[in-house]
């Protein structure tokens, strides 16, 4: 097989980069016909006009509605990441802070993507296992360890830490789950601190009233 010359390279490149921008285009589209509509009700030319494409186009892309459902929902995994980010150890309140305020800024930043993968997913078993279990395991497990780790040190009582951290994560899901069904906008900034401040407090300091 003969070897590709610079200029082939190049080209090629070029066209990769391009599939990948018109790729790009046809995803954050559907996010948003997807979130405002609902995947069932959506069709591929509300994406189009969304894309600024012809119809056609989007299967040069992707074979069907479903594969670019699988696609929205593949790009909303960024958002889990981001709420671990700068939390690597979760040793302080500072640090326990910072994941809930990271998750209310992921989910802003990507709120169409993660609005389709949640609703979705209660309707899709396949998205669910895939896509959400796998997002939300790692936060879970994080959570866990960390409380684990402070249980060993004798800093908390004994418990089921993995029951803990998942009822820490319901509670953030209550706080998030409004503005995921456009209900409610986002928390300002301000009421994103107040919140995560309240949420460690309760979790490090229980809600019994503090003696002197």
């Amino acid at each position: 097989m003969a070897k590709k010359t610079e200029k082939q390279a190049r080209a090629e490149g070029r066209r990769q980069r391009r599939t990948e921008r018109h790729r790009q285009q046809i995803v954050q589209a559907a996010a948003q016909v997807f979130a405002e509509k609902g995947y069932a009700i959506a069709t591929t030319k509300e994406i189009a006009e969304a894309a600024d494409m012809g119809e056609s186009t989007l299967y040069n892309y992707f074979d069907s509605k479903r594969d670019i459902l699988l696609a929205v929902a593949a790009e909303s995994e960024a958002w889990a990441k981001i709420v671990l980010l700068g939390a690597k150890e979760l040793e302080s309140r500072e640090a326990i802070s910072q994941i809930f305020l990271n998750a209310f800024s992921a989910i802003e930043e990507r709120l169409p993507f993660v609005r389709t993968l949640f609703t979705e997913a209660l309707l899709d078993d396949d998205i669910f296992q895939e896509f959400v279990v796998g997002q939300l395991g790692g936060i879970h497990q994080q959570l866990a360890a960390y409380m684990a780790r402070r249980v060993a040190a004798g800093a908390f009582r004994p418990m089921d830490t993995a029951l803990c951290a998942q009822m820490i994560m319901g509670v953030l899901a209550s706080l998030i789950l409004p503005a995921l069904r456009g209900i409610t906008p986002m928390p300002s900034p301000e009421e994103r601190r107040r919140l995560a401040s309240a949420m460690v407090d309760m979790l490090l300091d229980g809600i019994g009233v503090r003696t002197a």
